[in-house]
């Protein structure tokens, strides 16, 4: 799996209150990418955690993104069977999107 973290970012600020703002941030910037919202649910495994998969119209590959407000955590990630070269591309340039609107730093694990 390809994962993309923003740390120390100033998500860690975020009121619960503004927790959607934050969302409607998140899908803005992937709306700009032209990639298309195909599901937003949450993770059993993250309580409380938002997390959205992202296509690129009819094509191949899965760009998934989680925001985990309890953790102050924002992840981007593709699964080893849901690459493709377009999302294998835009990771990095989402992940640095989101350093400079959120603030805090990028690494790739």
């Amino acid at each position: 799996m390809l994962t993309y973290e923003i740390t120390d970012s100033k998500l860690k600020n975020v009121k619960p209150l503004d927790e959607e703002l934050v969302c409607e941030e998140i899908e803005q910037t992937f709306d700009q990418y032209g990639l298309t919202m195909t599901q937003r649910t949450t993770l059993s495994t993250k309580k409380g955690c938002y997390h959205w998969h992202f296509k690129k119209g009819k094509e191949k590959g899965v760009l998934e993104i989680t925001y985990w407000p309890k953790k102050h955590q924002l992840s981007l990630e593709i699964h080893e069977n849901r690459r493709a070269p377009w999302n294998e591309e835009a990771i990095e340039y989402l992940a640095n999107d989101f350093c400079k609107q959120f603030g805090g730093q990028v690494i790739q694990k």
